[in-house]
């Protein structure tokens, strides 16, 4: 059994496409990469975790946040 999770920051959604521009500019401006994440970029990691190759990684949280999570 393993136990991990996703963590992403601001993923372009139609919910982040509905917030006003200055609204989302506010958000991907503290995140280093200086943009949103895409759908593509979160099922990817998906695979990756839910795959025998992740499969010797146990209570991991993957970061999905291009860097706003600095610790």
């Amino acid at each position: 059994v393993t136990i991990n999770a996703m963590a992403p920051a601001v993923i372009q959604t139609p919910m982040v496409d509905a917030l006003p521009q200055a609204q989302v500019d506010y958000m991907t401006d503290k995140i280093p990469m200086k943009r949103t994440g895409t759908l593509q970029e979160v099922a990817d990691m998906a695979a990756f975790v839910l795959s025998p190759m992740c499969s010797f990684t146990t209570g991991f949280t993957f970061d999905l946040t291009g860097g706003r999570a600095v610790y």
